[in-house]
């Protein structure tokens, strides 16, 4: 199911373009350059559980592969209740890039991320410090200043190790380009 969900928004990533009223402008930022973000997260793993993540994000606009694109700079802690607390995070370090476009209206867009990272910690459900993440999102912009968006993420190192179940959040950011 979640391959097949990534599936049809790649597939609806490169082709939204024709939807857009003004291409050219990059939907993320409303033709500012430079945009800050707090992100706030849960973990997801059953259903709900007690271990949440704050991240701080610089972006810049850029195109990947001739669609609109957003380069991050990502600053992320995590943080767990009781015995989630092995799980906590001082940092997660990381850099990725987004590829999006609008949807259905020029106030609405979304998208798909893939990053590198380095956490502070090796944990029973990534056993490394380098991991990469992934993330599918879609977005409400107010204006050309502020926008939210609400996410759906994924961390895992790949096989690289032999324990790696990964760890699923789902969320909202709150966004402001300048």
């Amino acid at each position: 199911m979640t391959k097949m969900f990534l599936a049809v928004i790649t597939v609806f990533v490169f082709i939204s373009g024709v939807l857009a009223a003004d291409d050219r402008v990059n939907p993320a930022f409303g033709g500012k350059d430079n945009q800050i973000s707090l992100h706030f997260g849960q973990s997801l793993r059953d259903s709900l559980e007690n271990l949440f993540m704050v991240e701080a994000r610089y972006s810049q606009p850029n195109e990947f592969f001739r669609i609109h694109g957003r380069r991050n700079m990502e600053f992320i802690t995590a943080r767990g209740a009781s015995e989630l607390a092995r799980y906590n995070q001082n940092l997660i370090f990381g850099l990725s890039q987004d590829a999006l476009t609008r949807l259905f209206h020029d106030s609405v867009y979304g998208g798909i991320n893939l990053g590198i990272y380095i956490k502070s910690h090796v944990t029973d459900r990534i056993s490394s410090r380098f991991t990469f993440g992934q993330r599918v999102f879609l977005a409400y912009k107010f204006s050309d200043f502020i926008a939210i968006e609400a996410f759906g993420r994924h961390f895992s190192n790949g096989t690289l190790t032999a324990q790696n179940s990964g760890q699923n959040f789902v969320g909202f950011t709150v966004i402001y380009n300048f």
